[in-house]
């Protein structure tokens, strides 16, 4: 992949948190045999990805880069072996980890979970030192005062370091774990360079207050909000559409959480779509697939256009992996497809009602 010396982009994370589901009024009815939920929210019309359910997150800021996050990470016993185990050495380095991936590592972790608490009031920290801390879930803290703190750290991020300080606890960066990374496409007039995490929770919050860029919060299941999406009574971008999907190959909490702890100092290819306009749709071309180019420039715009329709472009034994709209709607298309560090998701052609804003 080529990068250009001046991105065109902002680099953000966000924070896919899932908890072991429960019967209660907030989660969502359709269940199947899925033991956990997923916290969702829905955007307000004025904010960035409008009216669509997204997971919490937003973009990087410089303190989330700041070297006092490694003295408090160090005050709970944390040293430079651990920090380390975040990355292996040998990992593919995305554009978004690039230069320092441990450092990157960390920081991306913090604005994932400054940004989840600023939106839904969910502050993923721990008080625990290193050498009590043993289990892979996600810790997160009460009894803070979130709206004066959501204030505050709306205009000033460095004060989350404040807030941790006062409250005796540190960003639960071990917590969390590396699960994908998406750039937005070149035509898009706001660009974004995500890191996704996950975060495992054994119990879930009992009070989360959204700021008023959430019009809405919910626990559900990846089917349930798959088929909410697909019946059109809720919006769903490309990447949490395809990120459901794969969470759908996933019933039980425990074999998710032990998965994504287990990849995620593994690391895995940046996704970033490009286009072919067929005769009949576009095909949005996903890493991996036999058509997608193998030197894909960051910065500049192309579509490659076909006379063939998106059924001859399916090449019956070469690698699928892409997203296809048409007046049919939109599919997910995977064959023969195997991510290195990733779920398989085996051959399929599933409908999503993913919005795609392609200019072709």
């Amino acid at each position: 992949m080529k990068r250009a010396i001046g991105k065109c982009w902002r680099d953000s994370a966000s924070l896919i948190v899932i908890a072991k589901r429960n019967v209660d009024v907030s989660s969502s009815g359709n269940a199947g045999d899925c033991n956990y939920d997923i916290l969702l929210q829905t955007r307000t019309h004025s904010a960035s990805f409008s009216n669509s359910v997204v997971f919490p997150g937003g973009v990087c800021e410089e303190a989330d880069a700041s070297d006092h996050w490694l003295h408090l990470l160090s005050s709970f016993g944390y040293n430079h072996r651990d920090f380390e185990t975040l990355h292996k050495a040998s990992a593919p380095v995305t554009p978004i980890l690039a230069n320092n991936p441990v450092k990157r590592h960390i920081a991306l972790r913090i604005t994932a979970i400054r940004e989840t608490f600023e939106e839904l009031g969910l502050l993923i920290c721990s008080s625990r030192h290193k050498n009590n801390k043993s289990d892979s879930w996600s810790q997160f803290v009460c009894g803070v005062d979130v709206k004066y703190w959501q204030a505050r750290l709306n205009k000033d991020p460095l004060d989350f370091l404040v807030l941790c300080k006062e409250h005796n606890c540190y960003p639960d960066i071990f917590g969390l774990h590396y699960w994908s990374n998406w750039l937005s496409p070149t035509h898009l007039p706001r660009r974004f360079d995500t890191a996704f995490f996950l975060a495992a929770l054994e119990n879930k919050p009992s009070d989360i207050k959204a700021n008023s860029e959430v019009v809405k919060v919910e626990w559900s299941t990846p089917l349930d909000t798959l088929e909410r999406n697909k019946n059109r009574q809720l919006i769903l971008y490309p990447p949490q559409a395809y990120e459901l999907n794969r969470f759908s190959y996933f019933k039980d909490i425990d074999k998710l959480k032990d998965f994504a702890k287990e990849k995620s100092c593994e690391g895995n290819d940046l996704i970033f779509p490009t286009a072919i306009q067929a005769a009949d749709g576009i095909a949005h071309l996903l890493p991996g697939d036999y058509l997608y180019p193998s030197n894909v420039d960051l910065n500049i715009e192309t579509v490659i256009e076909e006379a063939k329709t998106l059924e001859e472009l399916r090449d019956t034994n070469q690698t699928l992996h892409r997203f296809e709209t048409s007046k049919r709607g939109t599919f997910v298309v995977t064959q023969n497809y195997k991510p290195s560090n990733h779920i398989n998701m085996g051959d399929q052609v599933k409908p999503l009602n993913a919005t795609i804003h392609m200019k072709v």
